[in-house]
């Protein structure tokens, strides 16, 4: 694939669940006003994000981690036609175990849905003073289709749980956007909080 929009298609008729444009578009603003240069992704699939960041944004440094092979695969091949692999670092690896070496400036999960909060309290701790986490999929619209009836009522609780712990939870700042993308949750670590 050499365009975004090949990337956008295959992803739709394969049922590759990518960000969607207003959630990448909220990413780019939020770059630049914060003049963010390091980038972690947890959940490449086929390198949608990554390659959009990456190309705003020349001196991004970004590592995304992705444990589907094929996926990894497709997405390092995109990476190439873009000719952005010298700024991503790809890991084929699992962000369960995984442990960074280092912080970034924004986060960005958009892996598992049921690990959310684990993701969550994991990668806080390598966020960068002043950094953002933001968290994909609030709505989880793109996964009811198909669901049966059980899994989506087990997925809306546990979704739902998540949701009341990050906008009670004392270590975090935490804004739900419904009206962006598949709705995000913006999060930040309240001042002096230490994870």
């Amino acid at each position: 694939m050499h365009t975004i929009e090949e990337i956008e298609n295959y992803a739709k008729e394969h049922f590759v669940p990518i960000a969607r444009k207003q959630t990448t578009e909220f990413m780019l603003k939020l770059i630049k006003e914060k003049n963010y240069t390091s980038f972690l992704e947890i959940g490449t699939a086929i390198g949608y994000t990554s390659i959009i960041l990456a190309k705003s944004f020349s001196k991004m440094k970004i590592l995304t981690i992705e444990h589907d092979v094929s996926r990894a695969l497709l997405a390092i091949e995109n990476f190439s036609n873009f000719n952005v692999s010298s700024q991503i670092e790809m890991l084929i690896d699992d962000a369960i175990t995984y442990l960074p070496k280092e912080k970034y400036d924004l986060i960005f999960i958009d892996a598992s849905k049921k690990r959310n909060r684990f993701f969550l309290e994991k990668y806080a701790k390598y966020l960068n003073q002043n950094g953002t986490i933001i968290i994909d999929n609030m709505h989880l619209d793109d996964f009811w289709v198909g669901a049966n009836k059980d899994k989506k009522e087990e997925y809306d609780r546990v979704n739902q749980e998540f949701k009341e712990y990050i906008l009670s939870c004392e270590k975090f700042d935490c804004t739900i956007y419904d009206d962006i993308g598949d709705g995000i949750a913006v999060i930040s670590l309240k001042n002096n909080c230490t994870i």
